[in-house]
């Protein structure tokens, strides 16, 4: 559930809105689940370093 999320958010540049409304689900949880992506894996999703750093090891999976 989180690697989806990470990806859609991702492929939807990281609008939060568009995330909720592609993997339909509230807002709300879009901003939980990021949170917790960040916490476990130590990235800030606000930099852009993080998130490219994060999309380069989803490719590699």
């Amino acid at each position: 559930m989180l690697l989806e999320t990470l990806e859609v958010l991702l492929a939807h540049d990281c609008s939060w809105t568009r995330t909720a409304e592609a993997l339909r689900i509230h807002v709300n949880t879009v901003h939980y689940r990021v949170e917790r992506i960040e916490v476990l894996t130590g990235r800030d999703l606000s930099r852009l370093d993080d998130r490219v750093d994060l999309r380069a090891a989803l490719l590699c999976r």
